[in-house]
């Protein structure tokens, strides 16, 4: 038994966030349909693409059934119209006047379906001065101040690796529609509009930088792997690559010093409290560094392990993918490819004890899907089928 099983969501997002939203509806039991213009979600062509595979479409869409439908068409209308009777959640990401034009508008689709729960995800929100302006995550980090506090001192502005932005938004909206669907359940609501936007989502996650900030004036500099607030906490280069280690607090600090053999820093009054480390970071920095090159990674990190001072290997994706606890947390699923091979895709991120999470087949080719979702979810005949067919509708 899943968690949202029988739950039908029509899926008519592109690229990360919405399509995100839409994976873990469909890694929790509902039936997803994903519904693409003819020329197909754009990540589709976002390199790499493997046989004509795009990893990052492949990396969001999986559990879906595919479809496209042409929104510019009477016939594409229609269908849509009669998709979304049927349907418990729509999940869009167009700015809001392409929405209307679209007719995705919340007025006109909870007009069609009252139970409706909409969601509806923007770069910037659905309203402002910048309400219009399509968003992509890299721009967003730009934009919220993620960059300017990202990369090395000396260096300029840096993007963060992931798409945390995207995959943030996918997972906020997530939330907002399971709240939605709750209430509704409860008889608290019927449907209802759900809205966020990537902006929203960074200034979030901006977390104690935002409050940092409000209330003591303090604009995060760049200052690479480490914490700004908190030194020593960064990586540090070792005999053969690097290690992560922090000194969370003075009592850590003493362990670290112990650790790296320089016991007399932690009792030198300089670095004796978080305010002194913090004023004299490149001076401790300097001092600390070298001894870290004296063994390989592996080494350090059991040392640090054992004084419990928080630490990690610097891992690159390959290493990550191989090490046991990723397995025994089932974060590496793999699939059926659909064309004699397998595809190995990131595992669901939550445990449920009672309806468990189970991971879906591969994500649809192109309109793989239109005809059997048109003939077994409408009920058209093929007749009905070709003409769409012919109109361009689908």
């Amino acid at each position: 038994m899943s968690a949202l099983g029988g739950l039908r969501v029509l899926d008519l997002s592109r690229v990360l966030a919405g399509p995100s939203c839409g994976q873990l509806f469909a890694d929790l039991g509902a039936h997803v349909i994903k519904i693409e213009e003819r020329e197909g979600d754009e990540n589709r062509r976002w390199l790499p693409v493997v046989d004509g595979r795009g990893a990052n479409f492949t990396s969001v869409n999986r559990g879906k059934r595919g479809m496209t439908l042409n929104l510019k068409s009477a016939g594409g209308r229609d269908v849509l119209d009669r998709l979304v009777r049927r349907a418990d959640v729509l999940i869009e990401n167009f700015p809001p006047d392409t929405a209307a034009r679209l007719g995705l508008s919340w007025e006109r689709l909870s007009a069609i379906n009252e139970n409706l729960v909409h969601v509806s995800i923007t770069g910037y929100g659905a309203s402002g001065p910048l309400a219009s302006r399509p968003g992509y995550d890299n721009m967003l980090q730009a934009f919220t101040g993620m960059m300017a506090m990202t990369g090395e001192a000396d260096a300029g502005p840096a993007r963060l690796g992931p798409s945390v932005i995207d995959m943030g938004t996918g997972m906020l909206a997530f939330a907002g529609a399971c709240a939605a669907l709750l209430a509704r359940a409860q008889g608290r609501a019927r449907g209802q509009h759900v809205e966020t936007s990537l902006m929203q989502t960074a200034i979030s996650q901006l977390g104690y930088h935002l409050t940092g900030y409000t209330m003591a004036g303090v604009v995060p500099q760049r200052t690479g792997s480490a914490v700004w607030h908190i030194v020593p906490y960064q990586a540090f280069r070792t005999a053969d690559g690097w290690v992560l280690a922090g000194a969370t607090n003075d009592a850590v600090w003493v362990r670290l010093a112990q650790v790296l053999g320089v016991p007399e820093l932690a009792s030198d009054a300089r670095f004796a409290d978080a305010q002194g480390r913090s004023e004299r970071r490149e001076e401790l920095i300097a001092l600390i560094s070298p001894r870290f090159l004296a063994h390989d990674t592996a080494t350090w990190v059991e040392r640090l392990d054992a004084a419990r001072v928080p630490c990690s290997p610097v891992q690159d994706v390959a290493q990550l993918l191989a090490h046991p606890q990723v397995a025994a947390m089932d974060m590496l699923h793999e699939v059926d490819d659909g064309r004699g091979g397998r595809l190995r895709l990131a595992g669901v991120p939550l445990r449920m004890s009672a309806t468990p999470p189970v991971p879906g087949r591969r994500p649809p080719d192109l309109g793989e899907h239109t005809e059997e979702i048109l003939r077994d979810d409408l009920g058209m005949t093929d007749e009905e089928i070709a003409r769409l067919k012919t109109e361009g509708a689908v």
